[in-house]
């Protein structure tokens, strides 16, 4: 019985639980033998007399036989299943059979159910399972439902259970199944037997069993004349007092035999007579009244409809005026009804007797129900026995009822209703229903008779005592015949007792008001002692017609009280999910409460527990709030998701909406009190809710039926949600509250996005309830606002205010201040503990990486925590690396809209990946923290695990961090490196060990070991061999470590002794590059000791050493000489403490002359600790010198950069290299902050460097230090660069002017070289110090600096000169430094300047991603170089071709004084307008001679590049000026737009005249100028009018021409000239940073257009188009015009990614173009041979024609090799279009695609239906695009002179509907024109 469990259908028998549901299709006998089995061993039901509703034992064998083997014996488990089922099979009877054996006198085959819900969906698994147990064929009785569209719709139950289904007409029931003649109809179509009315709707209607009865159809149920007279209430109080049943005091009470009682005998037609019906009715209020006053107020009075029912049609009333209002509103409920009066019987209970009646003049009375739990006269409760009552008192009920019934020939179930005063032990009839009742399960229940059964069987005529379960109740043997006189003889002792709940639709909130609505899922279990049935199943509902009643629940015990514990568990695991409310918490307190407990309620207790609010489902409001939260956060991600999900689905790569899904506010209002939270999501299924100062971790997981189970403050809560129009149902562990929206009456909000243009009223005016108060424009329309209230105004925001939904636009101070709800927000600390969510670290790590906030550091400590084994740390390490770095490497050198589209397309079939690669991008800051502190770990390996060797993995790991290049990902690149770095250093003890015996080997040359290359790495492993117990090795190191690091200086003399029991070096130096006559002698000295902890005892000791050394003549130069110390071990006093020593020796250090005094602490196997203290600043630490050994800041010149600069030192590569970020040191604040420059500086020991080689090695070096610092977090994206590199190297043979000549040879190349580079890293000034051996006046050798330097400081990108140093001699410091080279010498003194208003302008250019205009004239002869090179290394080595001289000449057209345009020269800067043209000479490999150019470019450092009146005379003259030559025109485009300007002087004197002074967001009136501002402004600059504090502007004028709408006209004037320069001249133009609005329209015109990546083509801003549209829909330019949208739609012929990329594309370009128009092509020689063959070949299959027109590496195409150069390939993707050369002569080509190609319409984001389309182009098919793109080749070729090849393969053009209505005709009509 217990084993796996059965499928059938839709539903599941398992262990104990049973859904009755499943009984729905025709697997029905075999899904009930299994139940039957189940039910019989589970069910507390099968005990005793089990009702056949539940199953009773006999129902687990088949047939009456085998009943007869279990009657009386108990369970018959015993039996197997098998043959139960042969069993079955073999005891089958027919229907026929067993009505003739049992009395019957009428066969019903088919039965009509006419009522629907709960009485439909019981009745037929009723019959259907008496059908089966009896009959062995369930299908034996056949079930026609009816069904209206709502029942339909709400998928019931009942119409799934019947055999078929008739629709009827929908809405309220008089259409349906309270309409007799639909009833009556549907019956005899269908051919049933009987009806079966149920309860409510016609079931109580005389005229459904009289219509029936004339059509021969039988109804199950009473007659007519019965059913007429019982079921009016009149009528059968009046039989009841007939039949000498008590009645309470009621209208008939009167009026009778002595003014008794009425009585009354039926008439032949079996009705009251009519004279006595209305002496007992009130036919108007006036009757009522007097009737009223016979009975009497005392009590309270019911007003009753006879005809009403279910709670309808009836009213209390206490008085008389209560009576006239209630009379009238019974009258209109049940209309037309007989109403009646009785008396409120106080404390009373309503208990039921259950009689069934046949038509053999029987009548049983099956015990009874109390039904006293009502509310509002409808039963919530149902028991039974009615244990209430006395055993004898209510065995005089039962008999009552059986006489009453009996004596009207009552035929069919009904219910004798009773009201009993347990007080007294009386009972009065309150009415006889002549239907069967919702509640008779409870009866099936404890008598074990299915009553819908027994309706079926006595319709057949079978008498009650025949009837199988009603004698084995009477304890007969069950299938005798005998009569029973059920008068006299009792049915068996009832051993149980039922409980039974309703469960409604209700709102037990709103006083149990019904609801309707959806139903998405019933949870039901059912126990061994409760069971269910609910009419409508999964996916269902309650509609607005149907019956509250949706199911019903009865528990059934031994006792009461185990009956109301089971029904009580029940109803707590009940789950209802749906649109509607349920009662079902809410029974539970009842049934919990005392009174219920101990049995002493009556008919009004309910009530009064309504009234008073005394049973409340009681739950912590804090618990409640969080709990909402909990399920607001997690359908706010879920819509958020499934929002960008669409949004993907679509096309759209917007995502924007990602960052939302993690981290978001949101607002709980419950009971007055706003609760706003902000939620973080830290894990997939953990959100963190923080609200002041609590902080709330809840992990929320959703179970399958959609609930969620949330743990937080260490409890899980099971919480189900639905948003309803007044605002949150929450089911909270089965409590239901409702959270109402607060809405505030005083606030105006707006319900839609966009922004405010106007208020209608003034502030502080009064506005209407229903009247507009304000305009916004949304989605380009005006549109009225109006006020829900009346009241006074206030404006909370300005005109022109950007407004989101929900936005306050105003408040009200209102007319009725009554409406106001004072809403607070909630300021404490919630009242739920606080406990953290536990996790594994590796979990946490796995969340971080996906995006999810976390304690990075923390998580990277506590993962490794416990590892043993390098190998096992360096896999983790490396998992989380690889992570990150897949993540990345999807986004990383792409644009983010095609990384997203990419990703979209590759996961097209789960788009959850997408979102959670973007949301672990978009958090690269949190997981590049994870990253460091990995790396931090990874650096802590050699003290772990004694190693620091990484294994393979992680070092593979390592290198990919190292290859990130995008500045992003710079600090981890650097962080990798530096980890990599130091693992490849060898260990320290070995390095230690090798220096050590070079400086043992006794003939070893210290001055030549000083000056190695090799010991650069060494100079600081020196000073740990200081302490070493080699005296030789002490000495050795302690020499060779001063001459090394004092290179630069002239050595004179140097010695190394113990001095008072310290190593002491002592040294006598000069400055090498001073004559030695001119030297000044320095003294310096080194003492090593033990360590500082002494240091302050034992510094004046040492000085008097010093002292000793030196003698009196140390300080007469002032302060030159330096003293050394130097500690062997640590020191934990800190820099404080050496400062203190240092400082107190002050004068003594004075008297001394000691410049500086440098401190040197040893660090066990690392670099040593420097601290520098300088006589100048007191002897307190120098901080730009820490860490630095004592000469570098001579030799890197620090004390120049610190003069203008403030320097902040990052890591560096080379150990002789450091990096500082200087920040210029300004007096004023300045826009942007102050500029900064990156400078690399370094010192060289290595030879040949100002060799091409050396020179190249050097400053690659010097760039890949740039590489790294850009990618650090301090430097931003403005910086200048500037790389100084010291060679300390001495030159000999050569002169000054020798070496000037070689660097201006080398600079020119390397600027050829590593243009690229040297562009992206913005390097502005390379300076390299140069050593020459040589000799001065005196004769003896000296040495003699050059400066070698390219710089852009001046204008020219990276000038070459040459200057020699002058130095002084007394500190070394360069004096002057003068010229080499130069006509006339000269000679000048100065630091590193600030930045100058070139280098302003260059990086006010960099920020806009472009380059400064006039850089582009060197980025041009760079560009010619290389074009040169190129060619050149093309021709091979037997070609005499070389580079001319002058290969680029420029000269600059602009405006003289009369406005003519001229040609000149002027200093680069001193443009005063936004553009600038230049007339250009270029030597190129078609053109040796040399070709002329006109270059047109927008100066984006003037006014962002905007056209003004001004730019655009420039503009039109220089290309007017190419006209007419000729010549080929260029337009660099780098702009804003046509200008707006502003009257500058005018702004320092506006006022602004707020709304409110105190609170200037509420807006401004007006903007004025004092009169005295505006006497002082030219007449014309404003036009204004007065106000009382001066003059409100009306218009601002100004005085300068050019920065308002006559822009326009210019912008107008340019577009003309561009378009008739494409068509006489070549026009090209390359986009840089941006172009915008009319320089949008320029490039157009132009046709011909160069794209960098980073270039947006737009015409309005993405921020200014977010405004317009209300929210932030487009997140950067590129989206709106970027290469991604112009490269696709034909706008854009090549993308290039920087502008040295450009420049290179330019001249492509050019190289294609004759020098003038009308010229010839010119030819340009080339390796490849015209006499080749061409020999690839196209196939017969679609094949790639590029390698027909470029050939391949091996097989040579139509195009000389190398030549051949594609345009527009990202448009009209069928026809290609390009350039080449043939036999040296450029030429167009077109050529066809023979293969499938897609075509991409992207989506638009502005409009969220809009959607990505891909549509597929046939090959050798001319579409629109294609077709077009062939037209502009054309075109193009022809202006440009260029012979054409069309290399024609097409199959026709596209002819469909959709090409012709996109303009097909007309662009083919291009070609052909």
């Amino acid at each position: 019985v217990r084993s796996p469990p059965f499928q059938f259908s839709h539903k599941i028998i398992e262990g104990d639980t049973i859904y009755p549901q499943m009984l729905t299709h025709r697997g029905y006998a075999i899904a009930t033998a299994c139940l039957a089995v189940a039910l019989g061993s589970a069910s507390a039901f099968t005990s005793g007399s089990a009702p056949a509703a539940f199953i009773n034992p006999a129902s687990t064998l088949v047939g009456s036989k085998a009943r007869e083997q279990c009657n009386g014996v108990g369970s018959c488990l015993s039996m197997s299943t098998i043959e139960e089922a042969a069993t079955a099979s073999a005891g089958v009877q027919a229907l026929e059979k067993y009505v003739e054996s049992r009395g019957g006198d009428r066969v019903i085959r088919k039965v009509l159910i006419a009522n629907n819900g709960m009485a439909a969906t019981k009745s037929i698994l009723s019959m259907r399972q008496w059908a089966y147990m009896e009959l062995g064929d369930e299908r034996a009785i056949q079930f026609v439902a009816m069904a209206t569209a709502e029942d339909l719709r709400a998928n019931a139950e009942f119409i799934r259970l019947a055999d078929s289904f008739v629709e009827v007409p929908a809405g309220k029931n008089s259409n349906n199944y309270a309409n007799v003649d639909v009833i009556t109809k549907i019956a005899q179509e269908q051919g049933c037997d009987a009806v079966w009315p149920g309860w409510g709707h016609a079931s109580e209607n005389p005229n459904l069993p009289e219509t029936l009865t004339e059509m021969g159809i039988k109804f199950i149920g009473p007659t007519a004349p019965v059913m007429s007279v019982l079921g009016d209430k009149i009528g059968a109080n009046i039989l009841a007092q007939t039949a000498k049943v008590p009645s309470i005091p009621w209208s008939g009470s009167f009026g009778g035999k002595d003014d008794g009682p009425l009585e009354a005998e039926l008439t032949a037609e079996g009705t009251i007579p009519e004279d006595v019906f209305e002496m007992a009715t009130c036919r108007s209020v006036e009757e009522a009244i007097e009737a009223a006053k016979k009975i009497g107020y005392d009590n309270g009075i019911m007003i009753k409809a006879s005809e009403g029912g279910g709670g309808k049609g009836i009213r209390f009333v206490a008085s008389e005026d209560e009576l006239k209002n209630a009379y009238i509103q019974v009258q209109n409920e049940v209309i037309g009804s007989p109403i009646f009066l009785m008396q409120l019987c106080k404390n009373a209970r309503h208990l039921e007797v259950q009689i069934v009646g046949d038509q053999h003049g029987n009548a049983v009375a099956l015990n009874g129900r109390d039904c006293s739990t009502q509310r509002r006269f409808q039963k919530i409760f149902e028991e039974g026995p009615p244990i209430i009552a006395k055993p004898d008192t209510f065995k005089k009920m039962e008999k009552a009822a059986q006489r009453l019934t009996q004596s009207i020939g009552y035929i069919g179930a009904g219910t004798v209703e009773y009201l009993y005063n347990a007080d007294t032990d009386d009972f009065f009839f309150l009415e006889l229903n002549p239907r069967l009742q919702v509640e008779h399960p409870v009866t099936e229940g404890i008598t074990g008779v299915n009553l819908p059964a027994t309706q079926l069987q006595v319709a057949m005529g079978i008498p009650l005592y025949n009837i199988p379960e009603i004698r084995k109740l009477y304890g007969k043997e069950m299938y005798g015949t005998d009569a029973i006189d059920f008068l006299e003889e009792e049915y068996k002792p009832i051993e149980s007792h039922v409980i039974a709940a309703r469960i409604t639709a209700e709102n037990p909130d709103e006083g149990f008001k019904p609801t309707s609505g959806s139903i998405e899922r019933i949870k039901f279990q059912s126990t061994s002692n409760v069971w269910g049935y609910f009419s409508v199943g999964a996916n269902g509902g309650i509609h607005e017609f149907a019956d509250s009643q949706f199911g019903h629940l009865f528990a059934k015990g031994p006792t009461r009280e185990h009956a109301r514990k089971a029904l009580i568990l029940a109803l707590k695991e009940i789950e209802v999910r749906g649109e509607i409310r349920t009662t079902v918490e809410y029974l539970v307190q009842l049934l919990e409460t005392e009174a219920f407990i101990d049995n002493t309620i009556d008919t009004s207790w309910l009530d009064g527990l309504i009234k008073e609010k005394s049973v409340v489902v009681e739950t912590p409001p804090h618990l409640v709030v969080t709990s909402a939260a909990v399920f607001k956060a997690f359908e706010h991600v879920r819509t958020a998701t499934e929002a960008v999900k669409e949004s993907l689905q679509k096309g759209q790569v917007s995502t924007s909406g990602i960052p939302g899904i993690n981290s978001f506010d949101l607002e709980i209002a419950f009971e007055d009190t706003k609760y706003p939270f902000h939620v973080e999501r830290i894990a997939s299924d953990v959100y963190r809710f923080t609200i002041n100062d609590s902080v709330i971790d809840a992990r929320v997981t959703e179970t399958a039926e959609g609930a969620l189970l949330a743990t937080f403050g260490g409890v899980t809560h099971r919480i189900l949600g639905m948003e309803e129009p007044l605002g949150l149902r929450l089911v909270l562990d089965g409590v239901t509250i409702l959270m109402p929206t607060i809405f505030d009456p005083s606030e105006l909000r707006t319900d839609v996005t966009g922004k405010v243009v106007r208020y209608l009223q003034d502030n502080g005016a009064d506005v209407n309830a229903g009247e507009p108060y304000v305009e916004v424009e949304a989605m380009k329309m005006i549109m009225p606002i109006k006020a829900s209230e009346s009241g006074k105004i206030t404006h909370n925001l300005s005109p022109g205010s950007v407004i989101s939904a929900g936005d306050l636009l105003a408040s009200l101070e209102l007319k009725d201040p009554s409406k106001v709800k004072k809403i607070v927000n909630f300021d404490g600390v919630l009242d739920v503990e606080t406990v953290e969510i536990e996790s594994d670290a590796k979990t946490d790590i796995t969340n971080i990486l996906a995006g999810f906030n976390g304690d990075a550091e923390a998580a990277a400590v506590a993962i490794l925590e416990g590892v043993s084994s390098v190998e096992d740390a360096a896999d983790i390490v490396a998992e989380t690396l690889d992570e990150f770095v897949r993540v990345e490497s999807l986004f990383m050198d792409s644009i983010l809209d095609d990384a997203v589209r990419e990703l979209t397309k590759a996961n097209a079939e789960n788009l959850d990946v997408v979102i959670s690669e973007n949301q672990a991008h978009q958090q690269l800051t949190l997981r590049k923290n994870l990253v460091l502190a990995m790396l931090r770990q990874v650096a802590t390996f050699g003290d772990r695990f004694g190693s620091t060797v990484i294994p393979e993995n992680l070092q593979a790991s390592l290198e990919s961090l190292t290859n990130m290049k995008e500045k992003a990902y710079g600090e981890l690149a650097l962080a990798a490196d530096e980890v990599l770095r130091q693992a490849n250093v060898a260990p320290f003890s070995s390095r230690l060990d090798d220096l050590r015996n070079m400086l043992k080997d006794s003939s070893a040359d210290l001055v030549a070991l000083s000056k190695s290359m090799t010991l650069s790495a060494g100079v600081d492993l020196l000073t740990s061999l200081f302490s070493d117990e080699d005296a030789s090795v002490r000495s050795a190191a302690a020499e060779v470590y001063i001459r090394r690091v004092y290179r630069a200086h002239r050595i004179e003399s140097i010695s190394v002794e113990e001095t008072n029991g310290r190593l002491t070096c002592t040294w006598s130096f000069n400055f090498a590059d001073i004559e030695v006559s001119q030297s000044v002698d320095r003294f310096g000295m080194l003492t090593i000791v033990p360590s500082y902890d002494t240091l302050k005892e034992d510094l004046s000791s040492i000085l008097d050493d010093f002292a000793e050394k030196t003698g009196e003549s140390s300080s007469t130069n002032g302060p030159i000489n330096v003293l050394h110390l130097a500690s062997t071990s640590g020191f934990d006093g800190g820099v404080d403490a050496l400062q203190s020593a240092v400082v107190g020796e002050e004068r003594k250090l004075n008297m001394l002359g000691i410049r500086q005094v440098s401190t040197l602490i040893t660090v066990p196997e690392k670099d040593p600790e420097y601290y520098t203290f300088m006589q100048c600043d007191g002897y307190s630490e120098d901080k730009l010198r820490r860490n630095m050994r004592p000469t570098f800041p001579y030799m890197l010149e620090l004390a120049r950069l610190a003069e203008n600069f403030g320097l902040n030192r990052i890591p560096a590569i080379g150990r002789n290299v450091q990096v500082y970020v200087g920040t210029e040191k300004m007096t004023k604040p300045r826009r942007g902050g102050p500029p900064q420059v990156v400078f690399v500086r370094g010192v060289s020991h290595s030879p040949g460097l100002i060799s091409e080689k050396g020179a190249y090695r050097s400053l690659v070096a010097g760039l890949d230090e740039l590489e790294r610092a850009q990618s650090n977090s301090e430097v931003n994206l403005q910086s200048s660069s500037r790389i100084f590199l010291h060679s300390l190297f001495e030159l000999e043979n050569t002169t000054p002017e020798e070496v000037s000549a070689r660097f201006k040879e080398v600079i020119g190349k390397l600027k050829s070289q590593l243009a690229t580079r040297l562009l992206k890293l913005r390097v502005d000034e390379i300076e390299t110090k140069i050593r020459i051996s040589t000799a001065g006046e005196d004769g003896k050798p000296m040495v003699q600096s050059i400066r070698l330097v390219a710089s852009s400081m001046e204008g020219e990108w990276l000038k070459p000169s040459a200057y020699i140093e002058k130095p002084d001699p007394v500190n070394g410091v360069t004096r002057e430094y003068c010229t080499i080279d130069e006509e006339s010498q000269m000679c000048f003194l100065g630091s590193y300047g600030t930045s100058n208003i070139i280098q302003t302008k260059r990086s006010i250019a960099r920020r806009v991603g472009s380059t400064y205009a006039y850089d582009f004239l060197g980025l041009m002869e760079v560009g010619l170089i290389g074009e040169w090179n190129e060619h050149i290394a093309d021709l091979g080595d037997n070609t005499n071709v070389e580079i001319p001289s002058n290969l680029f000449v420029s000269e600059e057209l602009y405006e003289d004084e009369d406005g003519k345009l001229v040609k000149g020269s002027r200093q680069i800067g001193t443009n005063n307008i936004g553009m600038v043209a230049w007339h250009v000479t270029m030597k190129t490999p078609e053109y040796p001679e040399g070709r002329e150019v006109v270059f047109i470019a927008n100066d984006v450092t003037v006014q962002s590049g905007s056209f003004g009146v001004e730019e655009d005379e420039l503009y039109y003259k220089a290309s007017v000026y190419a006209r007419e030559k000729k010549l080929p025109r260029v337009y660099i485009a780098c702009n804003a737009g046509a200008r707006i300007g502003l009257v500058d002087e005018l702004k320092p004197k506006l006022q602004i005249k707020f709304n409110d002074e105190a609170n200037p967001t509420k807006g401004f009136e007006y903007l004025f100028l004092s009169d005295e501002d505006y006497k002082d402004l030219p007449e014309g600059t404003v036009l204004a009018h007065k106000v009382p504090e001066g003059w409100a502007l009306d218009d601002v004028i100004g005085t300068n021409h050019g920065i308002g709408v006559e822009n326009l006209q210019g912008s107008g004037k340019i577009a003309g000239e561009t378009s008739r320069a494409y068509d006489e001249i070549f026009t090209l133009s390359y986009v840089t940073g941006r172009s915008v609005g009319i320089g949008a329209y320029l490039v157009r015109l132009g046709q011909r257009v160069i794209q960098m990546k980073q270039g947006p083509i737009i015409l309005t801003g993405f921020s200014a188009l977010n405004k317009l549209l209300g929210s932030e829909v487009y997140n950067s330019q590129d989206q709106l015009g970027g290469p991604q949208i112009m490269y696709p739609n034909g706008v854009t012929h090549e993308t290039v990614e920087d502008d040295q990329e450009g420049v290179a594309a330019m001249l492509k370009w050019l190289s294609f173009v004759p020098r003038s128009v009308g010229a010839l092509p010119a030819s340009r020689a080339a390796s490849d041979p015209i006499t080749r063959p061409v020999e690839w070949r196209p196939t017969p299959t679609p094949y790639d024609p590029r390698l027909m027109l470029g050939g391949t590496s091996d097989m040579g195409g139509f195009f000389d090799k190398g030549s051949w150069k594609e345009y527009l390939s990202g448009w009209g993707k069928s026809v290609i279009t390009g350039r080449g050369r043939l036999g040296g002569i450029p030429m167009g080509a077109i050529a066809v695609e023979t293969r499938l190609v897609d075509k991409v319409v992207p989506a638009d984001p502005a409009d969220q239906n809009s959607r990505e389309a891909v549509l597929p182009q046939a090959g050798q098919v001319l579409f629109p695009d294609s077709s077009y793109k062939t037209a502009q080749a054309i075109r193009d070729f022809n202006k440009e002179g260029l012979p054409i090849m069309i290399f024609a393969n097409w199959r026709g053009f596209s002819g469909g509907s959709r090409d012709m209505a996109g303009g097909k005709l007309q662009i083919c009509g291009m070609i052909v024109g």
